[in-house]
């Protein structure tokens, strides 16, 4: 009897920590495990006891990419809990703050953890002597993610002046003129972004999995629309989401893992909203996935940096829009008049990850008494686990160091922060 155990250690170019063991024996594939090494952080229960003008900041340090993910949702659950409804302005401002995540957290990704897979070097810095102007194109559109969300939020990470009912202030009219500029010029540079993950070569496989993401018929939807799962060909409410999607722990990882109440692993992110919402595009977005060879329904996870890439120009079109759209036409984005009151309150988001859903029970005086935050990594990592299995079980005869690093490369085609996975 022969064995094989292959331990990848602290996988390099993602968010946190975590290893993946592959155990083979007699040729066979016998486990794989997704082994977070990340101790416990306890957001949930660090609200806890918190007045609701609170939550939303705290809940905002579990991720420094996702933070404006976290305020926004957070807010959302709260005003669901209070029964505050907030203006169409208020409405687009949040996604402008949320689509400045997805500037600055796909461009982060694909350029500085995705991109050396491809080109031969161990990290980006090569890069800045063999090809500064990529290295450019890079931090350029990850900066201009920094200041959309600092020109909303007030700071590029952690933002403070999104608040329940509204904001306490928002960009001047010329402000947002000068970003729609900037984000009209960034186009072509999320195109070439586009082009350029379109001609490198991944692995052709497919997940076994189904793809989840909110879906709202004629918007492409980050901060509204319904859970939907694109192979079990349903939708449900998002105040039902503990009803379909089942959180649990496994005795290897000190991460959550998440599946449908049908048994079945799921995967969020880039890769389910285009799928599910390819129709919503932008023109120029859906000339990228065409030039890419990409129409709905694709199933290849590897190609969920391709799909980020497409969601770059998406998002460098729809922001110059909306950005154009509230200079041009003023209105209120200020704080209703509402009372606290005991509720319960559910909302979810489209963070760059993927889905993130926030639970709040408030009390009479507005102080939480329960919270839940399911957030995207712990929803995909146990689609990741079945899809290193399967391609596992497929690549078993490659040499070892080819071996590892398709697995590599397949877990940092997830994107995955393990750090929030453990929240």
């Amino acid at each position: 009897m022969t064995t094989r155990k292959l331990t990848l250690e602290h996988v390099a170019r993602i968010e946190g920590h975590g290893n993946v063991v592959v155990d083979v024996e007699d040729g066979e594939l016998k486990s794989v495990e997704m082994n977070i090494t990340e101790p416990a952080r306890v957001f949930e229960s660090m609200v806890r006891g918190r007045s609701y003008t609170e939550v939303a900041y705290i809940a905002s340090r579990i991720c420094g990419i996702c933070s404006a993910n976290h305020v926004v949702t957070s807010l959302m659950a709260t005003e669901d809990a209070f029964g505050i409804e907030v203006s169409e302005r208020t409405r687009k401002l949040r996604e402008l703050l949320v689509y400045g995540s997805y500037l600055q957290n796909h461009a982060t990704h694909l350029y500085i953890l995705a991109a050396p897979d491809f080109v031969g070097h161990p990290s980006i810095f090569p890069l800045a002597q063999t090809d500064p102007e990529t290295l450019a194109r890079a931090l350029s559109i990850k900066k201009l993610g920094n200041d959309l969300c600092s020109a909303v939020g007030g700071r590029s990470i952690h933002p403070i002046t999104a608040v329940v009912g509204g904001f306490t202030r928002e960009p001047e009219p010329e402000q947002l003129v000068a970003l729609a500029e900037r984000l009209d010029a960034a186009v072509q540079d999320c195109i070439d972004t586009g082009d350029l993950f379109a001609h490198f070569d991944v692995p052709d496989f497919e997940t076994a999995g189904d793809l989840m993401a909110l879906v709202d018929s004629d918007h492409y939807s980050v901060c509204s629309g319904k859970p939907s799962a694109l192979r079990e060909n349903w939708s449900r409410e998002t105040s039902d989401y503990h009803d379909f999607l089942l959180e649990d722990t496994v005795s290897y990882s000190n991460a959550k893992f998440t599946r449908l109440a049908s048994g079945s692993t799921y995967a969020v992110g880039a890769i389910a909203r285009i799928n599910h919402s390819y129709a919503q595009l932008t023109q120029s977005a859906r000339l990228v996935a065409a030039k890419a060879g990409l129409r709905p329904v694709w199933l290849n996870t590897f190609k969920n940096n391709i799909s980020q890439a497409i969601e770059l120009v998406d998002a460098a079109e729809r922001c110059a829009s909306l950005c154009r759209e509230l200079a041009e036409n003023p209105g209120d984005s200020s704080v209703r008049d509402f009372e606290p009151r005991a509720g319960h309150g559910v909302a979810a988001t489209e963070a760059p990850r993927g889905t993130l859903y926030h639970e709040l029970v408030f009390d009479e005086q507005g102080r939480v008494t329960h919270a839940d935050i399911l957030t995207p990594t712990a929803q995909s990592l146990a689609n990741l686990e079945n899809d290193i299995r399967i391609f596992a079980s497929e690549a078993l005869d490659l040499p070892a160091e080819e071996f590892r690093g398709y697995i590599e490369m397949l877990v940092r085609a997830y994107d995955p922060c393990l750090s929030c996975a453990v929240h």
